[in-house]
């Protein structure tokens, strides 16, 4: 009777840690109710206790690294700028104001476009960071700023070319590093592990089942999908033991979790 007792126990705490597992990671900041991938979205993450917030980096026409989605100014200008990120200078984009006034008026008139080094620097010590490398190039740049940082264990990089992947585990066996795919299926994840990437992250065209999480999981690799904003959806994400959901609601996801 002791030891069935005691099994009954364990085998419940197994479950809660499996469902705590888990990680909620705010896309491009709590892009819910702040302009996208500025200071003021990844501070908001922060304050709500997001596990992690996700940025996306491009480079300036000078070498600067640069928090935007796009690879042009136009979508998240608020003051008419325009034009391409990797034939701004570092200067121009400061002249940028990305208050994203079609969503929120003028809630944010003076957000700008973060260096990735001003969000990381937010980040350090509070909240970990997916960094998404939108452009091909500069994986040397972002492995130097995360060195100088000390923040190789508060950070995973992101992208859709594995080469990038590829080339910053080379530069850095330690840092972590998701591939990310619209559509996965199980061969997908014998890619995932010659690559030697940490995780995968999957995207409306993927149907995640037990199978593939549990395949995933015996081979080391996290599972991520982005971007699910449904009640519905993030439960039963929950409940198949994903390792990572990606929302612009992360208030709503770990109220679930």
């Amino acid at each position: 009777m002791k030891y069935k007792i005691i099994i009954t126990v364990l085998l419940i705490l197994f479950s809660v840690s499996n469902q705590a597992q888990t990680k909620i990671i705010a896309h491009r900041g709590f892009s819910d109710i702040a302009p996208e991938n500025t200071l003021i979205a990844f501070q908001k993450a922060i304050e709500i206790g997001a596990d992690y917030f996700e940025l996306d980096v491009h480079q300036t026409k000078d070498g600067i690294l640069v928090v935007i989605h796009d690879n042009t100014v136009n979508r998240t200008s608020s003051n008419n700028k325009t034009g391409k990120i990797r034939e701004l200078d570092y200067s121009e984009i400061l002249g940028v104001k990305v208050g994203y006034s079609k969503k929120f008026d003028a809630q944010f008139p003076d957000e700008k476009i973060p260096t990735l080094e001003e969000a990381l620097q937010l980040a350090k010590g509070k909240i970990k960071v997916c960094v998404e490398l939108k452009t091909d190039g500069i994986v040397n740049e972002v492995d130097k700023l995360i060195r100088e940082l000390d923040m190789v264990e508060e950070v995973i990089i992101f992208a859709f070319n594995d080469k990038s992947l590829v080339n910053i585990k080379k530069l850095n066996p330690e840092v972590k590093t998701l591939l990310l795919k619209n559509y996965a299926n199980i061969k997908t994840l014998d890619f995932v592990k010659a690559i030697n990437a940490n995780a995968i992250g999957v995207g409306y065209d993927t149907r995640l089942t037990e199978e593939f999480v549990t395949i995933a999981h015996n081979n080391g690799i996290e599972v991520f999908k982005w971007t699910v904003n449904k009640e519905g959806e993030m439960k039963k994400l929950i409940d198949l033991n994903i390792d990572g959901i990606i929302t612009n609601k992360p208030d709503l996801a770990l109220k679930l979790n």
